[in-house]
């Protein structure tokens, strides 16, 4: 089984890279970016790593981490299977924080030993994924027709779009996530352990990050449904605080899961995850992306961005 499990990842890993090798010649299509290749590249080199160990404590854990992989593909492949049938990616946003939650908390549930520290995972896990998910899918039902950015890349690649959204959307993501999701595996990992400092610290950082994600999607929800003009700013409320309290409260829930990590021997390794969320969600993609299309669309958001720290609450704009 574990054999011809491999088979199959390593054949979609060919068709994945030669797909970008070839797509990258066609300027039109934006797609084969050097940081494109680092998903696929990732993914084998931990694969190989795990294949060239020995009996180990290193290959057990990376055992357990190729396990959560593996249910993180299964769970977005189905997923995908449905966006064939709907004609629509959007769904792959409703399952993203699925994707790292549930593999967690499946491999804890496996263990089934239920410590205080295994309780909290889990619990911190389910609290942020459900919410998320559900917060995703209420949004995007109340919005006709499939997300513009989607909708773009079906048109741009027309009858190819079927089978390499599978890659460009879904398994992009999914692996994403299983990198990200390093924090949470060494913190199932740590195994049964009772509450100590870094479940202290972890409950904090959640319920700053957790509190900033879920009151301001509700703020920009109720600020929606009341405004008189697309081109009004949000300025009130957590958006007074950060441009982008979401993305912030985001990156604070992953670093909630970093400190879970810490209760593992090597869980320090894996803060470089919430480190890179951070980065991510702040400067890498998720917010630059944010302000370019909110500053072309809306003339008042100008003037916010003098007056609103971008990130970071309580910073200078």
């Amino acid at each position: 089984m574990k054999a011809a499990l491999l088979a199959v990842a390593g054949l979609l890993w060919i068709i994945w890279v030669v797909a970008l090798l070839r797509f990258r010649g066609r300027p039109e299509l934006k797609v084969g970016t050097a940081r494109e290749f680092v998903y696929p590249l990732a993914a084998a080199l931990i694969v190989l790593l795990w294949a060239g160990l020995g009996a180990s404590p290193l290959q057990d854990f990376l055992s357990l981490y190729l396990q959560a992989g593996l249910m993180g593909w299964a769970l977005v492949t189905a997923v995908w299977l449905i966006s064939l049938a709907q004609r629509d990616c959007g769904i792959m946003d409703v399952a993203y924080p699925l994707t790292a939650g549930w593999p967690s908390v499946v491999l804890l549930a496996w263990r089934g030993t239920w410590s205080p520290h295994e309780i909290m995972v889990a619990l911190l896990v389910l609290v942020w994924s459900l919410r998320m998910s559900i917060h995703i899918g209420v949004r995007n039902a109340a919005h006709a027709g499939e997300d513009g950015r989607y909708a773009a890349w079906r048109r741009r690649f027309g009858g190819h779009w079927w089978w390499w959204s599978f890659f460009q959307v879904f398994t992009m993501q999914a692996v994403t996530v299983w990198l990200w999701s390093l924090v949470l595996v060494m913190a199932v990992a740590a195994g049964p352990s009772d509450l100590s400092w870094p479940h202290a610290l972890a409950g904090a950082l959640f319920v700053l990050g957790f509190g900033f994600q879920a009151i301001s999607d509700l703020q920009l929800e109720r600020f929606k449904k009341t405004r008189t003009d697309r081109h009004q700013v949000l300025d009130t409320g957590l958006w007074r605080l950060s441009r982008h309290p979401n993305y912030f409260g985001e990156a604070m829930v992953w670093c909630s899961f970093g400190a879970l990590a810490l209760v593992h021997p090597w869980g320090w390794l894996s803060l470089i995850c919430p480190a890179y969320v951070t980065w991510f969600m702040s400067a890498g993609s998720a917010t630059p992306m944010q302000e370019r299309y909110l500053a072309r669309t809306k003339p008042a958001y100008a003037d916010y961005m003098t007056r609103v720290p971008v990130f970071f609450p309580w910073t200078k704009p």
